[in-house]
């Protein structure tokens, strides 16, 4: 391995060289370094962390890929001019020196990651220490207990619909209501009253209540620590300030827990979090929750204010977990998972193609990695599941794309399903288990086999034949 980690060597060098790094190293520089100066966000102090954190982890992930691909010159521009027959003349298999060349892009993917995240880490901090904050308390406590943290979500359990619906649609049957429904399943009849059940539930009416269970709710119950709410609402015939008006009750004395009141008054159509201590949680790990759609401020007009909880919006309860730095680099794991990827594939394409070429493909690849749920949905929607292959033109096309790019599923990552940045700068928790899956799915299944791939075609190309 030691003529491996000297090809590695080698590349880091090359790779620090190349001015073309270094106008990328000065781009990355300066979207880190000079965002806090130029983003405000909201006017807030979080956000302006928020807005810092998405858009400086986000051109990070895009500067680097390019960087990446680019990299991959290396490898083109040495069969080009022909200084591979310096190195093929020397007892070095083919295999270790592309496995080097892979490491070494690796390492400095590493490194730049590394800068990046050390950055970002000081420039959080220098913002909240120097940026004017709306409110000096109420601000800064919201950037510490909502962004600069790592909270687990617990989803709330949902009333069980399907007695009712079983028993209107035994009703409905006995009364022949579907007797001259034609095309009738009872499966999806049952479906469809529960899904009207459930949407039912989810609208809560003037002076109405809703109850909210949530399990496994595995944070210390201690009236020291915090468990935060957090909700969206669409709230209709709301007051002429835009500001609804409700209440938030926690705990279940059935079970032995305090009972806190949390009346609150929040803006229509945010995400909202209400705090609570965490000796609300029962011994069983669970939460009960209850949702007054009433005006606990009684010196103010009320208001017949109808609120929804909607599917896409479900209410969540978080407990800390973990801090900002660790859950930074549980991110940047999932960042360089991506990169390594990247390298392999741009490799790849470098032993086949010319650079121009080599760019190209690579460059497509990254696109359809990170386009994948898009371009399925789009093709879902452009063929028709009832018509025969060849039925038209057009249905023929869209099959055949569809099993195209079926099979390239197989190879092509799905990149979106391991970007995390969207949690991480919601102060969500990006868990040890979602990295591993990054780290066995992009690294030791794909990544393994587009390395292996390359190695293959490069021990058996002719180095000396010009590339196309």
């Amino acid at each position: 391995m030691s003529r491996v980690w000297a090809v590695a060597g080698q590349m880091i060098a090359e790779g620090i060289r190349m001015k073309l790094a270094i106008v990328f190293l000065a781009l990355l520089a300066l979207v880190v370094l000079g965002l806090p100066f130029s983003i405000s966000g909201d006017a807030s102090l979080t956000g302006a962390v928020q807005s810092f954190l998405s858009y400086s982890l986000t051109v990070t992930g895009v500067l680097l890929a390019l960087l990446t691909i680019f990299m991959s010159r290396s490898l083109a521009d040495e069969l080009v001019e022909h200084n591979i027959f310096l190195i093929v003349t020397k007892p070095i298999p083919r295999w270790q020196f592309m496995l080097g060349k892979w490491l070494g892009i690796t390492a400095l993917n590493g490194v730049f990651l590394a800068f990046s995240g050390l950055a970002i880490y000081g420039m959080v901090h220098y913002v909240r220490k120097f940026h004017p904050p709306k409110d000096k308390v109420f601000d800064k406590a919201e950037l510490d207990n909502e962004v600069l943290v790592a909270r687990h979500p617990v989803k709330g359990v949902l009333p069980d619909f399907s007695k009712l619906a079983e028993a209107e649609f035994q009703q409905n049957l006995e009364e022949g209501l579907y007797a001259n429904v034609p095309d009738f399943v009872p499966n999806k009849e049952k479906d469809r009253l529960w899904k009207k059940y459930d949407a039912r539930w989810r609208v809560v009416g003037p002076l109405d209540s809703r109850d909210f269970e949530f399990h496994n709710v595995l944070c210390e119950r201690s009236p020291n620590k915090e468990l935060q709410l957090r909700y969206k609402t669409d709230v209709s015939q709301y007051p002429p300030d835009e500001v609804f008006r409700a209440l938030w009750r926690f705990g279940d004395p059935r079970k032995g827990t305090p009972v806190y009141d949390v009346p609150v008054r929040h803006v229509v159509g945010r995400r909202h979090t209400v705090g609570v201590p965490a000796d609300v949680i029962a011994e069983d790990r669970s939460v009960h929750v209850r949702f007054f759609n009433e005006n606990p401020f009684r010196d103010e007009p009320q208001y017949g204010n109808v609120i929804e909880f909607r599917k896409s919006n479900e209410v969540e309860l978080l407990f800390v977990v973990g801090s900002f730095g660790w859950n930074l680099l549980r991110l940047l794991v999932l960042m360089l998972c991506k990169l390594m990827f990247l390298a392999a594939v741009g490799l790849l394409t470098a032993s086949v193609f010319s650079f121009p070429v080599a760019c190209l493909t690579s460059l497509t690849v990254y696109v359809l990695a990170g386009s994948r749920a898009f371009i399925t949905d789009a093709l879902d929607l452009a063929s028709d599941d009832t018509a025969a292959l060849f039925s038209s033109v057009q249905e023929f096309l869209v099959r055949s794309i569809i099993f195209l790019t079926e099979a390239l599923w197989r190879v092509i990552p799905d990149f979106p399903r391991y970007d995390a940045v969207e949690s991480f700068v919601n102060g969500y928790n990006v868990g040890l288990v979602w990295v591993l899956q990054g780290v066995a799915d992009l690294v030791l299944i794909k990544t393994t086999i587009v390395v292996g791939l390359a190695m293959l075609l490069f021990q058996r190309r002719e180095v000396a034949e010009v590339s196309l």
